[in-house]
């Protein structure tokens, strides 16, 4: 049985898909299965799968209808044999020693993460990661500890045990939920201090890529979450924690940045009555969350001025 499995769900990324496929077969780490699940692509993307399965015995390859991104990786966990469980979008990169350093650094523990790197047409920048060990559950949720879905090693017993998989029907937010739950059941998380995978962004900016409705979604991840939380960490202190950093903070800040980055897309009248539909959210915002709170509570300053001119 190979140590990891890489998880790679493919919908109409042609034009990447080759960079990321060989990201994960250029590994110094050998000892791995890439798992790829088609799911219902239009383009090239099942001629490409194809033609690498054929070349490496250790690609696993299957087509199947349009079920989406959470059902598609929930059908390629159930079906790993790997020790560890591990995620690839189709237009990202693993570095070439990041299951080497990863296997090495988890160490037979659950749950290991490493930095990430966003990668645009402008070129390619570090994350703002506090590279926290231990519970970080509240850290990933104050977005202080928020690495990437391509940055995890987790062990696939453990995601068994407590049978965490991802929300199907959910497209959004849909990896907040996941990562959560596995922060929720493990406080002995480990850490591989270096950067070793490239989020590749598409164009940035539009209100396509920012549309307002994503609010409705934000909302309801963090709710799910919350739900979660509520009944499944025992501890008062630690499940109080971990619900005021979405209350606090993690709420407003999704409804205040969508709002901005938007703002010039915007009338003035429906600004005003987007930050009055999500009144009751942003109240509850504080200072909690250090420099990052200050920043949030400036941008909601901003756009109040704003809208007085």
């Amino acid at each position: 049985m190979p140590k990891v499995s890489v998880i790679m769900p493919i919908y109409n990324k042609a034009a990447r898909l080759r960079f990321s496929i060989e990201s994960v077969l250029q590994q110094t780490f050998k000892d791995f299965e890439l798992i790829m699940i088609n799911d219902g692509s239009t383009d090239s993307s099942h001629e490409i799968a194809l033609e690498y399965k054929r070349k490496d015995s250790r690609i696993i390859y299957f087509k199947q209808r349009n079920q989406g991104v959470s059902v598609t990786r929930n059908n390629a966990i159930d079906l790993a044999r790997g020790e560890y469980i591990s995620f690839l979008d189709a237009d990202d990169i693993l570095h070439p020693d990041f299951l080497s350093k990863m296997v090495w650094k988890a160490g037979g523990e659950n749950v290991c993460y490493c930095g990430h790197s966003y990668v645009t047409e402008k070129g390619r920048k570090k994350a703002r990661l506090n590279f926290a060990e231990g519970d970080i559950l509240e850290k990933f949720l104050l977005n202080t500890c928020n690495p990437h879905l391509n940055s995890w090693l987790i062990k696939k017993s453990f995601l068994d045990e407590y049978g965490i998989r991802f929300s199907p029907g959910v497209s959004w937010g849909e990896d907040m939920i996941f990562f959560s739950k596995v922060l929720v059941n493990d406080t002995e998380v480990l850490a591989v201090r270096d950067y070793l995978t490239e989020y590749h962004i598409g164009q940035p900016g539009s209100l396509s890529e920012n549309s307002m409705d994503k609010i409705k979604k934000d909302i309801e991840w963090m709710e799910a979450v919350k739900q979660y939380i509520y009944t499944r960490v025992k501890d008062q202190k630690r499940r109080n924690e971990a619900i005021a950093a979405i209350d606090s903070y993690r709420i407003a800040g999704a409804i205040l940045y969508r709002l901005d980055r938007n703002s010039s897309l915007l009338y003035k009248e429906d600004i005003k009555e987007l930050i009055s539909n999500y009144d009751d959210f942003i109240r509850i915002f504080n200072l909690s969350n250090g420099i990052r709170s200050i920043k949030l509570m400036l941008v909601y300053l901003k756009m109040r001025v704003q809208l007085l001119l």
